[in-house]
């Protein structure tokens, strides 16, 4: 019966140790990247983000950047209040809680151009 027991115990062990493992890394935008060039909503089309997923925002520095924002910023695409930003060109998130995160380009008139995802995580 000990016997049994452990088995089970190590199997849960295992178990447990392979869950981080299903996270899902996505490429923004795919192999175009976060760019104007692409349909950032057909992109999204069919995406369900969980917590321990990793977003990949790929994009040329001199043209955009990713800027996170609350709803307001969004909607608007005027960055007023900005919760981060970055500006190197390659912007690497662990979603790490679940709930809806709203990312823009504030450069240019990038945001206004449709540069701009919604991201419900759950």
């Amino acid at each position: 019966m000990a016997d049994f027991a452990t088995k089970l115990m190590c199997l849960f062990l295992i178990l447990g140790l392979a869950a981080p493992s299903l996270a899902t890394e996505y490429v923004i935008g795919g192999s175009a990247g976060w760019d104007l060039n692409v349909d950032l909503s057909l992109w999204l089309n069919g995406k369900i983000f969980k917590v321990g997923d990793v977003l990949v925002f790929n994009y040329d520095p001199k043209l955009h950047n990713l800027v996170r924002v609350d709803l307001v910023g969004f909607t608007t695409c005027l960055p007023l209040n900005i919760l981060s930003i970055d500006t190197s060109g390659n912007t690497i998130i662990t979603l790490d809680k679940p709930g809806v995160f709203y990312y823009i380009s504030s450069l240019f008139t990038d945001c206004l151009s449709g540069l701009k995802i919604k991201i419900t995580v759950l």
